[in-house]
């Protein structure tokens, strides 16, 4: 009888096992399926044509902005300097921002463009803290 009864308690323990272990392997995949989607959107702040990576937060202090169409924005984030160049690479690009030209120097990445009668140059800095990113929109004429 009582080899009967450890050999149920035996089972039962291993069933439970087999349950939670499913249950966390579950709730593992379900976290990465969620991690993806509650990824911030990118989206615009200041200039309506430059898309800021939904990872950077405004700088509210360091940022001006005049006439609704030219100014400083600066965002910072835990991005990686490199990532955060081919994004603006590519969505400049699709906002219709012609590439001038790119350059690294000491741990900075700086990007130029030109749009019918706009430049726009983007700053971005690496540090351990956070990445800086200043992005200036100015009128043609005033260069």
């Amino acid at each position: 009888m009582k080899k009967r009864y450890a050999g149920v308690v035996v089972v039962l323990m291993m069933g439970a096992l087999v349950l939670t272990g499913c249950a966390s392997l579950q709730e593992k995949m379900n976290g990465g399926q969620e991690s993806k989607q509650a990824q911030p959107q990118s989206r615009y702040l200041d200039f309506s044509d430059v898309l800021i990576p939904g990872d950077l937060e405004k700088d509210a202090k360091e940022s001006y902005l005049i006439n609704n169409s030219h100014g400083r924005l600066v965002v910072k984030g835990r991005v990686y300097a490199d990532s955060l160049a081919q994004f603006f690479i590519t969505s400049m690009n699709t906002d219709g921002w012609a590439m001038l030209n790119q350059y690294k120097y000491q741990g900075s990445i700086k990007l130029f463009f030109k749009k019918s009668e706009r430049f726009s140059t983007i700053l971005i800095t690496e540090n351990p803290l956070a990445t800086w990113v200043e992005i200036w929109v100015v009128p043609q004429e005033r260069i």
